[in-house]
């Protein structure tokens, strides 16, 4: 099974959807040679064949070839058939049993594509979620094994003072979207922002060292600031700021290593900050 599904992600959407087509020739002949033996419900899987891999336009024209075909195999349009009435009754049903088959495997389709926005974007921030930052920060570990470029994780943890969802006007909730809007614009295209849990904030920064990430700590704890005391919040947040030299074993070692910083600096408070550098196995304070 594995096999058959590498192969068919290896394959064109144009091949998948021509495989269509000669599956619906192919199960007309076998159901011409085959009188009588209740074929109809077959030609619905290269129907959905090419609904899948390509629009519900060509769904429906499979399906209306489909149609054609069965009848053309049962019959139906050469005379050949005496009783015509519940014939035609079937190739309406056949229709409409391919039709139903085109509409269903589209709205699937469409639902699955809309679950995987949804599962890559906040709806909260319109950041990232975490599951699409670690998917995109493997790749960010890929490069650094490969090229010994370093990189650095910036988490940012934010709670109230007392530990209560209110810090002054609004909820807590209103911060993330708020620090979001701050910081993503002043963040660079290749750097990847996401929201990963309720209340923390995490950046990926490529090609940047310990010196350099510094400088765009000190960035953001500015424009935290210039959000907080616009909206006159009371505020406890720490940053926990990473920089590998040399990739971890995982994103999930990763992230453990930047959220324990993070943390830690959010218990201090005060726009606390940690950082470390990560040399391979070991890993010094900044």
């Amino acid at each position: 099974m594995t096999e058959l599904t590498e192969f068919v992600e290896r394959q064109s959407r144009q091949v998948l959807m021509a495989l269509g087509y000669v599956l619906l020739i192919l199960f007309g002949l076998i159901d011409h040679l085959a009188d009588g033996l209740g074929f109809e419900p077959f030609y619905a899987i290269p129907a959905a064949l090419v609904t899948w891999f390509g629009t519900r336009r060509a769904g429906v024209a499979a399906a209306c070839t489909g149609g054609i075909v069965w009848g053309l195999a049962n019959g139906v349009f050469s005379g050949e058939e005496t009783n015509l009435g519940p014939t035609l009754w079937t190739l309406l049903w056949e229709f409409g049993l391919l039709f139903s088959i085109v509409f269903l495997v589209d709205a699937i389709k469409r639902s699955r594509r809309f679950m995987a926005a949804t599962a890559r974007t906040d709806p909260l921030t319109g950041l990232a979620t975490r599951t699409c930052f670690e998917e995109l920060a493997r790749n960010e570990l890929g490069r650094t094994k490969r090229y010994g470029r370093p990189f650095t994780l910036i988490v940012l943890r934010f709670g109230p003072p007392d530990g209560e969802q209110t810090v002054g006007p609004g909820s807590l909730r209103d911060i993330m979207p708020a620090a979001a809007e701050a910081i993503r614009p002043q963040l660079r295209e290749t750097d990847l922002f996401a929201r990963i849990d309720e209340f923390t904030l995490a950046a990926l920064l490529p090609e940047t060292a310990h010196d350099p990430s510094k400088a765009v700590v000190q960035k953001m704890l500015g424009l935290l600031a210039a959000v907080q005391r616009g909206r006159r919040w009371q505020l406890r947040f720490g940053v926990g700021a990473v920089t590998y030299e040399i990739a971890p074993e995982s994103t999930d070692e990763m992230m453990r290593r930047g959220v324990k910083l993070a943390d830690s600096a959010s218990r201090v408070g005060g726009g606390a900050v940690k950082y470390e550098t990560c040399r391979g196995a070991g890993a010094a304070a900044g």
